[in-house]
């Protein structure tokens, strides 16, 4: 008896897992243009969406004059990444950038394009949130990050010294539900 019954409450928990493994649905579409690819990843507790091929319009932010997009063979360049479900929710967007004009012309930019979205917060180093405003950690760094929007919409503008020109990235985060 003691022995079925084990059985039967190991094949309880395999059943247990297997069940919401076998309601996943996993789907890549692979581009033929640059060989990346779109993910989707569908499961019961909620799904995952990546997308590698979007322009920088999706971030909601102009891309510097003259800038070029930031070549690295390891990571995409710029990715869409969702991740939720019907409670909560974070969709973060991301394109890379390099410019041969110097870091203060770029930051100048973006403090202006950010304005739209409010309040510009310009820091040296990481940011912090306190009542859902961004505020900078202490610290001194090379790297500039600015930050417009309330934090469930996020706009942030990373800014930072390569080779004798800059490189910067676009980001978009937005999020919904108690995360």
């Amino acid at each position: 008896m003691k022995h079925t019954r084990r059985s039967l409450l190991a094949i309880a928990a395999l059943l247990s897992m297997a069940v919401p493994l076998a309601a996943c649905n996993v789907d890549v579409q692979k581009h033929e243009s640059d060989g990346k690819a779109d993910v989707d990843i569908t499961t019961p507790v909620g799904n995952v969406s990546v997308r590698t091929n979007v322009g920088a319009a999706d971030t909601g932010l102009a891309v510097y004059p003259g800038a070029r997009p930031l070549e690295d063979e390891k990571e995409p360049r710029n990715a869409n990444v969702q991740v939720g479900n019907s409670l909560f929710g974070v969709k973060v967007i991301a394109a890379k950038y390099a410019s041969n004009d110097a870091q203060d012309r770029i930051i100048d930019f973006y403090r202006n394009e950010l304005k739209t979205y409010g309040e510009v917060v310009e820091c040296r180093g990481n940011v912090n949130y306190h009542n859902g405003r961004a505020v900078c950690r202490e610290g001194r760094s090379d790297d500039v990050q600015l930050i417009a929007g309330p934090e469930h919409q996020q706009h942030i503008v990373a800014v930072k010294p390569r080779g004798d020109g800059t490189e910067f990235g676009l980001v978009y985060v937005q999020t919904r539900g108690n995360n």
